[in-house]
């Protein structure tokens, strides 16, 4: 039906593509499952929903296990599903239309596959991150919301949740990271309302986002049916509630790109670490959390910008998670299982020393730790620096991690 490209993709051919489907039918029919293939410089990946759609994702082979490609593949159908409906997918009764329909769903489909900073997708958790003014922030939220009679609103920092309502907060991770992407990926946007699906608690039944800019990198967002109207929102519920506290959100504003408080001190050699609460749901990351000026101009102690120090964590993270780790959407997944089952123990900490850097990763109650560090930083502290920054990162509830 449809072949969506990266940038610097070549179309496939039509013969290739059949070719893909082809196979994946030939190994169905002879009691096989296919789940992947490897050639010299690519990876080939299928996967099928609901027994009709079928999802065939070509990459690089970058070291990620299967567990990584499959989870992107269900932020792509179910990033379709929250645009325009499972029961347009799925029954499709009119192919050309679905092809239109489809087209809705093609920004979104890029970011998750190239575009977005947000870690959501590829953690399965809500990508947050922590203010000195977080009560503040959900007293004025909650306000917010009963104000327009919604459960569910959100206060994002550059995307990142600053704070939600509880009835937010216990969405599927499926929806909330999904929502997360649509309020992100309109930055410049003062204000929209769209009708989206939640694609685990209402895949069928649309409901609207409405979302407004407070000030620049400060969005408030809600779900609600059809009251209030945006213009009830924008011209009455918004300046009543975020009116007079304008200062307390531009402050807030500034713990991003570090995203912990300001107090919080860290040892030099950290450069950055990925934080995810399997239980929570909830990741917060930060590439940058000594806040300091070299960092900001693309030149800090290991000769890094926040740029390639989440390439190197992420990375890390990829191949740690499904080979070491478990990954929280696919704990029970027999394929990870079988991988981790040719470990004879379960690994709960790992470390990786490049020239340029190191990185240590821990898996500690329902904490995932990954930290990354100058190669200066001796092997030997690893281990209690990191043990070090999560007891600091976990130690305040206001953390909300």
């Amino acid at each position: 039906v449809h072949c969506q490209l990266g940038a610097c993709a070549l179309q496939l051919p039509f013969p290739v593509i059949g070719a893909l489907n082809g196979v994946h039918l030939f190994a169905g029919q002879h009691a096989a499952r296919l789940r992947s293939a490897l050639s010299e410089d690519a990876k080939v990946v299928w996967k099928v929903y609901h027994e009709r759609i079928m999802l065939i994702l070509v990459a690089g082979e970058e070291g990620s296990t299967d567990i990584h490609f499959h989870n992107m593949m269900d932020y792509i159908f179910h990033g379709m599903v929250s645009i325009i409906g499972l029961d347009t997918i799925v029954e499709m009764r009119n192919v050309e239309r679905l092809k239109r329909e489809a087209r809705l769903t093609f920004s979104l489909v890029d970011a998750l596959l190239f575009g977005t900073e947000l870690l959501g997708p590829m953690t399965h958790a809500l990508d947050v991150i922590a203010t000195s003014e977080t009560a503040m922030l959900e007293t004025l939220l909650n306000a917010f919301a009963e104000a327009a009679e919604s459960q569910f609103a959100c206060a994002f920092i550059r995307g990142r949740v600053a704070a939600a309502t509880q009835g937010w907060w216990e969405l599927s991770p499926f929806d909330s990271v999904l929502l997360s992407l649509l309020v992100a990926h309109h930055p410049q946007s003062t204000s929209q309302d769209i009708p989206v699906y939640l694609p685990v608690a209402s895949p069928s039944t649309p409901h609207r986002l409405i979302s407004l800019k407070v000030t620049e990198g400060f969005t408030v967002a809600l779900l609600c049916e059809s009251e209030p109207s945006l213009e009830d929102v924008q011209r009455q519920l918004l300046p009543s509630v975020w009116g007079g506290h304008v200062d307390t959100v531009t402050r807030c504003v500034q713990c991003y790109p570090r995203s912990v408080p300001p107090r919080m001190a860290f040892e030099s050699t950290l450069l950055g670490f990925i934080l995810v609460n399997d239980e929570t749901h909830r990741c917060l990351s930060s590439y940058d959390p000594g806040n300091s000026t070299a960092s900001a101009e693309g030149s800090s102690g290991a000769g890094f910008s926040p740029g390639q120090r989440r390439l190197v964590l992420t990375s890390f993270y990829k191949s740690t998670v499904g080979s070491m780790f478990p990954h929280v959407q696919h704990q029970k997944d027999s394929a990870e299982a079988d991988l981790r089952s040719t470990i004879n123990h379960q690994p709960v900490e790992t470390y990786l020393c490049a020239e340029e850097y190191k990185c240590y990763a821990l898996h500690f109650n329902f904490y995932q730790l990954f930290t990354l560090f100058t190669s200066d930083a001796p092997t030997y502290s690893l281990r209690s620096l990191s043990y070090s920054t999560l007891d600091i990162l976990t130690s305040e509830p206001m953390m909300g991690i």
